[in-house]
């Protein structure tokens, strides 16, 4: 897996949805995160429909347009687990097919295999009425996908949904290659747009309302000055300093969303660090400043001041649950969480069980999958 983590992945599919000629960067960015060579993105409108608006990276045109948009399209079975569920979730198909199932699969015998790939993982989002599916895959000799790296893949295809929306408006507007900040402002997750000195060039409507709805005497993140600035001030310097890295082009050693906590002392708002390739204008002479795009994310309702008690916490979850559960799905694993918070492996384990025993669950993925899709904005329950 890519050592940089998702957040340049995620980086990659926004600019492709601005400029479409890089969506060839994007699927190559995804393969690497998922160990692999080959990714693709394309639109399914029902199971035996040709798929169409496809982007293919790492598979040969023979392989992608003779043998699956042609014939073997109506016969992958990763399309039925795709659809069974809800959409937006990651699956990784190695634990739906034995290798029994692969061996008197038609479509594993004479096209996934002959194409030297065996492992793959995929997740859908809707798109305008149809599918659009986003996979990854990996050969026999590259291993089976570890649940780390089905975090980070489950990261982009968070995204993916904001992206296409991104997409879509900005083609409405004729906006290829530039920034439109129409289409930012139709995305449901609050974007800011800063310089390396942190100075806003653009808020979306979401961040507006976001903003708007935290208590006006200590918030945890606010405009002062035409600067964003944190309460607590470590955490301004780490967004500072990941910030100026990511104007500058330079990779981040650690790559995972900052939380801002509450008085508490609990993660209540998310804030990710995504490079883009814009330069603001000044004065229409040439590029201006680099930008940065932080995308907020709200853990609870918008406006909330305390961490939720015992009845609004969701499946009846103890704080302390609530807490591994909300660290399982950003792809901490049970042992990092055991030393990050001083305690035993085994005490770590026995709030799993009770977590699944509570969400009806059957593995810590299963849990970072459901926990993952929260989206705890204005209006959402608790």
């Amino acid at each position: 897996m890519n050592k940089e983590g998702a957040d340049p992945v995620i980086a990659a599919f926004y600019r492709a949805a601005l400029e479409p000629a890089q969506w060839g960067a994007a699927l190559r960015a995804f393969a690497r995160l998922a160990g692999g060579d080959v990714a693709c993105c394309f639109l399914k409108s029902a199971a035996g429909m040709v798929p169409s608006r496809a982007c293919v990276t790492g598979l040969d045109e023979q392989a992608w347009e003779h043998g699956y948009r042609r014939y073997y399209h109506a016969l992958d079975p990763g399309y039925a687990v795709l659809t069974q569920g809800p959409p937006g979730r990651v699956h990784l198909m190695q634990d739906y097919f034995s290798d029994q199932a692969v061996a008197h699969s038609e479509y594993f015998q004479d096209f996934y295999l002959r194409t030297g790939l065996r492992y793959s993982c995929s997740g859908v989002v809707p798109d305008n009425g149809a599918l659009t599916i986003l996979s990854a895959h990996r050969a026999a000799g590259q291993g089976r996908f570890d649940r780390n790296t089905r975090s980070q893949l489950q990261r982009v295809l968070d995204h993916l949904p904001q992206v296409l929306s991104l997409r879509d408006t900005a083609q409405q507007a004729q906006a290829h290659g530039a920034l439109a900040w129409e289409a930012l402002d139709t995305l449901p997750r609050a974007i800011l747009l800063v310089d390396a000195c942190l100075r806003l060039a653009f808020m979306n409507l979401a961040a507006q309302r976001l903003l708007a709805a935290m208590p006006p005497t200590r918030p945890l993140l606010a405009l002062r000055g035409g600067s964003v600035d944190v309460r607590a001030s470590q955490l301004q310097q780490q967004l500072a300093q990941r910030v100026r890295q990511a104007c500058a082009g330079l990779a981040c050693h650690r790559p995972a969303p900052l939380y801002a906590c509450d008085e508490d002392g609990r993660p209540a708002l998310e804030i990710g660090i995504l490079p883009l390739p814009v330069r603001i204008e000044q004065d229409g002479a040439g590029d201006g400043a680099a930008l940065v795009m932080l995308s907020l994310r709200p853990l609870f309702r918008a406006g909330r001041r305390h961490w939720p008690g015992t009845a609004e916490r969701p499946c009846g979850l103890t704080g302390a649950e609530w807490t591994l559960a909300l660290a399982l799905a950003d792809g901490v694993g049970p042992a990092e969480y055991a030393q990050r918070k001083g305690v035993c492996i085994s005490t770590v384990r026995s709030q799993i069980q009770a977590i699944l025993a509570k969400t009806g669950t059957r593995r810590s993925s299963e849990i970072a999958s459901l926990f993952s899709a929260l989206e705890w904005g204005a209006g959402a329950p608790p």
